[in-house]
């Protein structure tokens, strides 16, 4: 994830929903709506998806206006992120085919094999080690909170990723801006996120998986995410609805990534374990998605394609 704006304290307290005290006025971050007077159903509360958090529950608000969820409870950032479960993903099955995915949608953008690309937010570094293993040769990553991949990238890219980043960040207009600055003219930014659309705040638990807290901040829809790019002065090239997680490879599809979630309870730590796959042989149902799920789409997660201009158009 990119670095945060701002670093607040961790609750460290377990709430029901009904301790739960809503704002007198909520700002949305995203369009800039401001209200003093929300309403109830603008609000809900769920609990985390990881053994860390699965306990707790977090309070979030929807923007009426442009349909952006918050949280809003303060987290330290590098607390959460200091045993961070998708930082231990591994190169198995369902990632190969999932970023096998994203990388032909970087190819149908024009990215060679030979073009300098920056993972923005890279986690531990999985998709940096797929693209190698793929023939890609100069391909660099940041985060923040992993140590490895700590320091800011001091440089422009042909390419710049920063998939899955800019939900885990207080301010994501800040943070595909900083992303935009790092593109070389002529240069290739592409940015994937989590879709607020859907979410009903009154019926949150079918979305545990998609609204992930504490990890998700802010989380925006399609339209939401198509004019964040147009600030940045870029070009759109192509905009994307379904999710990059979504093939017709078997195991490889966002339905039967949130089955298998909800099968395990919603604990991301479980899904990651690779012990626990045997609960596909216990469940036909999953069995069924792991291998028709790209029919049966569950989700959204849309992406944009953005293309630098080679000369200021200033």
């Amino acid at each position: 994830m990119s670095r945060p704006a701002e670093s607040l304290p961790a609750p460290d307290v377990r709430r029901e929903r009904s301790e739960f005290d809503r704002p007198a006025s909520c700002v949305c971050k995203i369009c800039g709506y401001e209200t003093n007077d929300p309403e109830p159903r603008q609000f809900g509360t769920v609990h985390g998806n990881t053994a860390r958090f699965r306990a707790t529950r977090y309070q979030l608000w929807k923007c009426p206006k442009c349909h952006s969820i918050h949280n809003l409870d303060r987290v330290n950032f590098g607390e959460i992120y200091s045993d961070y479960p998708l930082n231990k993903r591994h190169l198995d099955v369902f990632a190969r085919g999932t970023l096998r995915n994203l990388t032909k949608r970087l190819r149908r953008a024009g990215i060679r094999k030979t073009d300098s690309i920056l993972d923005y937010g890279c986690g531990n570094g999985i998709l940096i080690r797929y693209l190698g293993q793929s023939g890609y040769t100069s391909v660099a990553g940041y985060d923040p909170y992993v140590g490895e991949y700590g320091k800011p990238p001091a440089t422009q890219f042909d390419c710049v990723i920063a998939n899955d980043v800019i939900e885990h960040v207080p301010d994501p207009r800040s943070t595909i801006n900083d992303c935009a600055s790092l593109v070389k003219p002529g240069g290739i930014l592409y940015v994937g996120t989590a879709d607020a659309a859907g979410i009903e705040m009154t019926r949150l638990e079918p979305h545990i998986m998609a609204l992930h807290q504490p990890f998700h901040r802010v989380i925006v829809t399609r339209d939401s995410l198509i004019r964040l790019g147009a600030e940045t002065g870029m070009n759109l090239v192509r905009v994307y609805q379904r999710s990059y997680m979504d093939t017709g490879l078997p195991f490889a599809n966002y339905r039967f990534l949130e089955e298998f979630n909800a099968a395990l309870g919603h604990n991301l730590d479980a899904a990651l374990d690779p012990s626990s796959a045997t609960v596909v042989l216990r469940k036909p149902r999953l069995l069924f998605y792991a291998i028709f799920g790209y029919l049966f789409p569950s989700a959204c997660e849309p992406a944009v394609v953005l293309r630098r201009p080679t000369t200021s158009t200033s």
